[in-house]
């Protein structure tokens, strides 16, 4: 009696089953085929899925282990910067902190994915604040804020939310400019 095993290979021919182990076996060519709004897309979404950094000069006057302590509280409890820009409630001044990060993060921008990222981020501050507040807190006129928005909001790479919120901002300050 000879016994035989199973077939692993699902029916599939040697050539067949050859062709699926090259296609399996350069993932890095899968990373090298994501596009580069996809990366785009991708690292502003991890950028704005954070909390809102704590205020340097906040934890700056507290003793080092104190304010270690909240930084590590406030990361754990924080809202996420997404969040903050699309809540209606978002106190004023977290909204000039948000701004202030994407300047931040702009300034030590090391690709210029990584600058269009955090002028997207300081954008959706400046955003949140005409949309929700009512308020400019940004020296660019309405018209510059407008163009900004319009480019801002057909960007393919930016996630959904934030172009809506970006067009209504566009909105907001096209009716600004013309009154």
């Amino acid at each position: 009696m000879v016994m035989t095993e199973p077939s692993t290979s699902f029916g599939l021919e040697p050539e067949q089953v050859e062709r699926l182990f090259r296609i399996g076996e350069d993932t890095k060519g899968f990373q090298r085929s994501m596009s580069r709004n996809e990366n785009k897309g991708e690292t502003l979404r991890r950028r704005l899925a954070e909390p809102l950094p704590l205020d340097k000069s906040q934890i700056d006057m507290l003793p080092a282990v104190l304010g270690q302590l909240c930084h590590t509280i406030g990361l754990l409890a924080g809202e996420t910067v997404l969040s903050l820009v699309l809540n209606p409630s978002t106190d004023i001044s977290l909204i000039e902190r948000i701004k202030q990060y994407g300047k931040g993060l702009s300034a030590r921008a090391q690709s210029e994915d990584e600058h269009e990222i955090a002028t997207a981020i300081y954008y959706a501050a400046i955003a949140s604040a005409l949309a929700f507040h009512d308020v400019r807190i940004s020296q660019f006129s309405h018209r510059k804020l407008a163009t900004a928005f319009s480019r801002l909001s057909r960007e393919k790479w930016i996630c959904g939310e934030l172009r809506v919120l970006f067009k209504t901002a566009r909105k907001y300050c096209q009716e600004k400019a013309t009154s």
